[in-house]
């Protein structure tokens, strides 16, 4: 309630009007200016006040209006602490976004390398193993031309050889009985006759046996029906019959036919014979000896040996002599090893050893020394 004067020293209290309480608590004006506008609007209504009645109306006014400019203050500040924390929420979020989508990046960007470097290490692996299998490749191809070229030039070399064994001894042998059958023709004595029919029949029966001599060379035994044993003691038995050398052959132990064939047998057969050839044209010898020995693993050891003149191992004769070559050849294609050993006026020694791959084993053992 407010008090004014009336008259000239009374105070009538009044109501303050509504005019005056809209001024005071009107929203969206300055408090200042409510304060004003409800003193002038007092003043207009009822006239003046007093001085007192002023003091505290305006008293009341500054308190209503600081209290509402605190609290208005309040909620500006509420206000702007509510949006900076809804926008430090919003940027924690997006850090967090940030660091989940940084996170993923980097797992994705490690990953991606890391395939990338399986691939590659799987790409060197795989042209290693390629290369290294097309290199194998061109090797066997290069070892089988090689490997063809040679058994060609050994063709060449046989058919060499037998023309001149046929030139040398069935041509000339042949031309010498033809002289032989002149002379019968013209001979008219009988003692004469029969003496020149009898030598020309042994010499017919040598000739016969020479020419048994090369087909037995150039056809290989039968294994189906015999074995390399066998085989072996036939042709040492018609090595010495024709030549007169003693030679004796000793073999101990069975040769396992599933792990040499007959392919395996003729290169083991050709090998002996070879070396028992150079004895009758080189070794000048009058003994020989054929040593077989045949483990129960599958292994084998072969040894020839002769007490004939010998010769220098020299690079020369190593690759090119007395069918060395040849033999080598051979033992190499059974994946075994041929070693020669001879001094001039000792002998020779010729000694093959092929060790059963399935096994890994074979024996060390020296046959002949």
């Amino acid at each position: 309630m407010l008090q004014i004067m009336k008259g000239e020293g009374s105070c009538v209290p009044i109501k303050p009007s509504t005019h005056v309480r809209n001024a005071v608590t009107r929203p969206g004006i300055n408090p200042n200016e409510n304060v004003t506008a409800a003193v002038n609007i007092v003043s207009i209504n009822n006239g003046i006040f007093n001085s007192n009645t002023a003091k505290k109306l305006m008293k009341r006014l500054m308190t209503a209006a600081k209290t509402q400019s605190r609290e208005i203050t309040r909620n500006r500040f509420a206000l702007i602490f509510n949006m900076e924390e809804s926008l430090s929420q919003k940027k924690l979020s997006a850090y967090n976004c940030d660091m989940e989508a940084g996170h993923y990046a980097a797992g994705a960007y490690f990953t991606l390398i890391f395939v990338l470097v399986f691939f590659i290490a799987l790409t060197f692996i795989l042209i290693y193993f390629l290369s290294r299998e097309l290199n194998r490749s061109l090797r066997r191809v290069k070892e089988s031309n090689n490997f063809s070229r040679a058994v060609l030039l050994a063709q060449e070399k046989e058919r060499s050889r037998l023309s001149r064994e046929l030139h040398d001894t069935i041509a000339q042998d042949l031309r010498y009985l033809s002289l032989e059958m002149n002379k019968i023709a013209g001979t008219q004595e009988t003692a004469e006759r029969e003496k020149l029919c009898a030598n020309a029949s042994a010499f017919h029966s040598d000739l016969i046996r020479k020419v048994r001599d090369i087909c037995d060379y150039l056809v290989p035994p039968d294994f189906r029906f015999q074995g390399l044993p066998d085989a072996l003691r036939n042709l040492c038995l018609a090595f010495g019959n024709r030549t007169g050398i003693d030679c004796r052959i000793d073999i101990t132990g069975d040769l396992q036919p599933d792990i040499y064939n007959e392919e395996k047998q003729l290169q083991i057969y050709r090998i002996i014979q070879e070396a028992l050839m150079n004895v009758e044209k080189h070794a000048q010898a009058s003994e020989a000896i054929v040593v077989l020995r045949c483990d129960p693993k599958g292994s084998i050891s072969i040894g020839i040996s002769d007490d004939g003149k010998g010769f220098s191992l020299n690079a020369e004769q190593k690759e090119k002599g007395l069918g060395i070559k040849g033999m080598k050849e051979r033992a190499a294609l059974l994946g075994g090893s041929l070693e020669i050993k001879s001094e001039a006026g000792e002998g020779t020694l010729v000694r093959f050893q092929m060790i059963n791959t399935e096994t890994k084993e074979g024996s060390d053992e020296c046959l002949i020394d």
